[in-house]
C-alpha cells in the first residue's frame, strides 16, 4: 500500500482531549462493524436486537485512551489501553466492575469532547477491520481504599488489546442497555 493523500492541519482545528463516556459491549454480541472510506466505521450490526451496549461512568479527568505502536519483522501492530476511575467503592459498583472482568472479551466505544459539528467524536477500541472480533479488549481491575480519612477509595478498569491497525473513529449510531440510540460522528 502507498501513501494516497497529504495530512494537513485546520488553522481553526480543536484538539480537545477527554473521554466524556465510555460504552462497552460483549465483543461476543457483535456481528460486525461496516469500514467507512476513511479510518472510521460507519455502522455496529448486533448478533440481536436484546444485545445493546452499557455505560460506564467514570470521573472526570481520569478516563483516558493509550495507542503504543510497535513493529517486528515489518508487520505493525498497536496496543491500545482504556483506562477509567470509580470513586466510593461499594457493592453495586463492584458487582457492575466484576460484571465487566467476568465478561472477558469486550469492545468499547469511546466518546470524546471533540463535536464533529452535529455530535461529538467516538472511537472504536477492541475491533478492527483486520482482526474483527479477536481484536477484543480483556478488561482488568485495580483498587485501593487507602488508610488515610482523606485518602482514595476507588477502582481503576483497564481495558487492553492488541491490533493490526489503528483505532477506527466510530460514525453512527448504537443502542444503550437505558433504552437511548447514541449518536456519533457526522
Amino acid at each position: 500500500m502507498a501513501l494516497s493523500a497529504d495530512l494537513t492541519l485546520s488553522c481553526t482545528q480543536t484538539d480537545r482531549a477527554s473521554i466524556k463516556r465510555i460504552f462497552i459491549s460483549p465483543t461476543c454480541d457483535i456481528t460486525s462493524f461496516t469500514a467507512g472510506s476513511l479510518q472510521d466505521f460507519t455502522a455496529v450490526t448486533m448478533d440481536s436486537t436484546a444485545n445493546t451496549w452499557y455505560e460506564y461512568e467514570a470521573e472526570f479527568e481520569t478516563k483516558d485512551l493509550n495507542i503504543e505502536g510497535a513493529s517486528e519483522n515489518g508487520t505493525a501492530t498497536f496496543t491500545s489501553t482504556i483506562n477509567f476511575t470509580v470513586n466510593g467503592l461499594d457493592k453495586t459498583k463492584l458487582f457492575r466492575l466484576q460484571d465487566l472482568v467476568n465478561t472477558g472479551k469486550v469492545t468499547a466505544i469511546i466518546e470524546t469532547a471533540n463535536s464533529t459539528g452535529s455530535y461529538n467524536q467516538a472511537f472504536v477500541v477492541g475491533w478492527d477491520s483486520i482482526l474483527e472480533k479477536d481484536g477484543f479488549a480483556r478488561p482488568n481491575i485495580n483498587a485501593v481504599i487507602e488508610g488515610a480519612l482523606d485518602g482514595a477509595n476507588t477502582a481503576t478498569a483497564t481495558l487492553t488489546c492488541k491490533n493490526a491497525e489503528l483505532v477506527r473513529e466510530f460514525v453512527g449510531t448504537l443502542e444503550s442497555f437505558a433504552g437511548n440510540t447514541e449518536n456519533f460522528g457526522s
